[in-house]
């Protein structure tokens, strides 16, 4: 419990310098746009493609993997039923309400979360999966055919310079969400720097004989990085956050958000440890998933938002309320489980 803890205190320092870094403008602008770009596009592709081309491929076809994808899935599908026919809610509003309560922060929390927790990055790779090639690609489908979804070019005025100060926020992901219209939802699944980066990590792994270690050191040694950037980057967008969703339109707000914040924080993580221990997981594996569906709303589910004009105020409350909830929900998964 101790070493969790300490875990835990190391990332909120960093999420806390980079909220300090962003708050007085100690760097200079567009610093944070720099630096979730080389997180996501550099760091983090490196560092999933090093972890799985040296993984045992089993930990991917596992009941831990599985747990995770059927749990995901099964509670986005849940989330849609009582968005669009309990609530009423339109169809884009209703998909921004699924993705607040259902799609994670793998990248600026999943990825340190596994290395300084758990020690292996490769524990969020069936989480990030799971979300950038089925939940985006579904999302992105049903937004652009959403009566009341209108996606908006950076840029502009209004919508679109809400969409552009969005792209601050998008530290695992944004530039595969803000091209999504233009590429397709399939081709941007595959576009996707993290998916890139795990999968050729997946060729790699399947090959009949050995990686050798001085081929993967380059990508280890930059792959590194990707932990306290995809932090830092956190914590940065943190201040942008609070921005974006400060002249959020109130009407219709509080249910959805209800239902996803309570999704997001309480349901996703209780679920998951009861098909996990229904299904048999050691106490390891189940404190793993566990641990990723604890995760707060990603903030890409707020880049999603601002491209297409949708439920822009459910989307940012969602993040910002489920990041603070996140330290201890994740304190209690680790009392109970580690």
């Amino acid at each position: 419990m101790t070493d969790v803890l300490a875990a835990i205190v190391t990332m909120g320092v960093i999420v806390a310098a980079g909220w300090l870094i962003e708050r007085y403008r100690w760097l200079p602008p567009q610093s944070r746009q720099v630096l979730a770009t080389v997180c996501f596009a550099v760091a983090g592709p490196a560092l999933l493609l090093g972890t799985v081309a040296r993984a045992d491929l089993s930990r991917l076809a596992s009941s831990g993997a599985a747990v995770t994808w059927g749990v995901t899935l099964a509670l986005a599908v849940v989330l849609a039923v009582v968005a669009r026919w309990l609530l009423r809610l339109p169809s884009g509003r209703a998909t921004m309400t699924v993705l607040s309560g259902s799609y994670v922060n793998a990248g600026n929390l999943g990825i340190p979360l596994a290395v300084y927790l758990f020690g292996d990055a490769l524990a969020v790779v069936p989480t990030m999966l799971v979300q950038l090639l089925v939940m985006g690609p579904i999302a992105f489908t049903i937004l652009d055919r959403a009566s009341d979804a209108s996606p908006v070019r950076v840029g502009g005025g209004g919508a679109g310079a809400r969409s552009e100060s969005a792209d601050a926020l998008a530290g695992e992901g944004g530039n595969a969400a803000s091209g999504a219209r233009r590429r397709g939802p399939l081709r941007t699944a595959f576009s996707n720097p993290l998916t890139i980066g795990a999968l050729v990590g997946l060729a790699l792994a399947l090959l009949p004989w050995q990686i050798p270690d001085v081929a993967l050191a380059p990508f280890e040694l930059v792959g590194a990085a990707a932990p306290p950037l995809a932090l830092l980057t956190l914590g940065m967008s943190l201040v942008g956050a609070r921005k974006v969703g400060a002249d959020a339109d109130h009407a219709g707000l509080t249910i959805p958000l209800v239902v996803a914040t309570v999704s997001r924080a309480v349901v996703h993580p209780l679920l998951t440890f009861l098909v996990g221990s229904a299904v048999g997981l050691d106490s390891g594996a189940l404190a793993v998933v566990v641990a990723m569906a604890a995760l707060p709303t990603a903030q890409n589910v707020v880049v999603f938002a601002n491209r297409y004009g949708c439920a822009i105020d459910l989307a940012s409350r969602a993040c910002l309320i489920t990041t603070a909830l996140c330290a201890p929900v994740l304190l209690v998964v680790a009392a109970l489980l580690l």
